[in-house]
């Protein structure tokens, strides 16, 4: 993708390939969802043969019909209102003169790619998407598709910039290094779930240069991908049960930088969780809460300019006495839901000073307790009293068990969202006004639940996100 270095817009090219990568993945789902004799085999990924070992970002998807993962993905997707009128939208796309793609070539066919990666001496990164065509073809010349150009490289249809293209068919010939051998993401894509339908990697540089510079979503993945000690991460995402999507994260790091900053995620067992009210919206675990809490004000950008200046507020008390496993709880209430933090203490006087060494204009504005052998800080005196009681827990509902699922026995963070109620939030605040939401509000609507935890250690990090999706 021709997109700046600097995390600036990108180019035209860079939308063409994009265009295209989504184009021949509608195809491919309107083509091969159809059945065939099932395996369990990890996807088919000679694609990474014609990806350069330092690719910046490299997307990979399945489209092998006979895999019960693709079609388990096919009958998820075909859950989503929108995805029937999209998929038939962009197979429409493939028409563009002279690029070739034909839904013909997927029938026997097992995956498609995209790459982005640097062109020696270029400023900006470069795009290739790799059509698997279940056949291998005789070299042929360059043609234009678009405004990119496409070539044969084997048994794959390249489509990309022309440095693109001699970059693939380079690495056809042996020539340089492919991501296919490259040791710390094969190794990492290893530790992947083999019934994924889609893999990939982004390199640390990929992270900080084309998704944490970016807005919207690409921008917060961005944000809570990176950390010091990043050095790259795979990803895989799977279908399960036919009500569950699973991504799974599994990061290389850097031992050395990962020694120097353990004090934001270090590992806990997770004990709080059982402390949440059934009600709560979102729950999020962690075992030092302020650098938790300044990262998920960076993915936030400029709406939680609210919850920055509480926490910049209650500094002094989360560094005092929020020091080991913690938990940050959203409840609904009327007319803005409240904020409550709970943690354990083993020294409740010294916890009550602390409290009481806040300043007053900031006491008069929350409620705190400390009570067998917890500490609880909110927005409201509900908030206390929801953490108090002894009603249903988060963990004995359904949504809790179906979408945060088994857990490590000590994990670096873990976090909950009853979806459904935080868009409900969202509508009540101002959000049904966008254009943009209410066109994606029926495929939305379709996720009830997110749960996610990490665990690892200095080397090497894993990420599970789970998302619940009704019928």
């Amino acid at each position: 993708m021709r997109g700046p270095a600097s995390g600036a817009g990108a180019a035209p090219g860079a939308l063409e390939a994009l265009r295209w990568l989504v184009a021949v993945v509608g195809v491919a789902a309107a083509v091969v969802l159809g059945g065939g004799a099932a395996h369990g085999d990890p996807p088919a990924d000679d694609a990474a043969r014609l990806v350069p070992a330092d690719a910046l970002v490299y997307v990979h998807l399945s489209t092998d019909g006979d895999r019960d993962a693709t079609k388990a993905a096919g009958a998820m997707a075909d859950r989503f209102p929108s995805w029937p009128s999209l998929r038939d939208g962009i197979v429409r796309q493939l028409s563009a003169p002279g690029c070739r793609v034909t839904d013909a070539m997927f029938r026997d066919a097992d995956e498609v790619a995209l790459a982005l990666f640097d062109v020696s001496g270029g400023t900006t990164a470069n795009s290739l998407v790799l059509v698997d065509t279940g056949s291998d073809h005789a070299q042929a010349d360059e043609h234009r598709c678009g405004t990119l150009s496409a070539a044969y490289v084997g048994r794959f249809l390249a489509i990309g910039q022309p440095e693109s293209l001699d970059v693939a068919q380079r690495l056809a010939r042996g020539d340089g290094d492919a991501l296919a051998d490259a040791a710390a993401p094969q190794r990492e894509l290893a530790r992947l779930p083999e019934d994924r339908v889609a893999d990939g990697w982004v390199s640390q540089d990929g992270v900080r240069r084309l998704l944490a510079p970016q807005g919207g979503l690409l921008g917060a993945a961005g944000v809570l991908l990176d950390q010091p000690a990043l050095e790259g991460a795979a990803f895989g995402l799977t279908a399960e049960g036919g009500d569950r999507a699973r991504l799974t994260v599994a990061s290389q790091l850097d031992p050395a930088v990962a020694r120097r900053n353990t004090a934001g995620f270090e590992p806990f067992s997770p004990s709080l969780a059982g402390d949440v009210p059934a009600s709560a919206m979102a729950y999020l675990g962690v075992s030092n809460i302020a650098p938790a809490l300044q990262r998920l004000v960076a993915a936030a950008g400029s709406s939680s300019e609210g919850v920055q200046a509480l926490t910049d507020q209650l500094a002094p008390v989360l560094e005092r006495v929020f020091r080991g496993e913690a938990a940050v709880i959203l409840t609904p209430h009327a007319p803005a839901p409240i904020l409550t933090l709970l943690t354990r203490t083993s020294d409740e006087a010294a916890s009550r000073r602390a409290l009481a060494g806040l300043p007053a204009a900031l006491r008069g504005k929350l409620s705190s307790a400390v009570f067998d052998g917890k500490v609880a800080v909110s927005t409201s005196e509900d908030g206390i009293r929801a953490v108090q009681d002894g009603g249903e827990r988060l963990t004995d509902t359904d949504h809790w068990r179906k979408a945060v699922g088994n857990l490590p026995d000590r994990v670096s963070s873990l976090l909950f969202l009853d979806f459904s109620r935080l868009l409900t939030l969202g509508e009540q605040t101002g959000l049904d006004e966008s254009p943009s939401y209410r066109a994606a509000k029926a495929d939305l609507a379709k996720v009830q639940a997110i749960g996610a935890h990490t665990s690892g250690n200095d080397q090497e990090s894993t990420a599970e996100i789970s998302l619940l999706i009704s019928s």
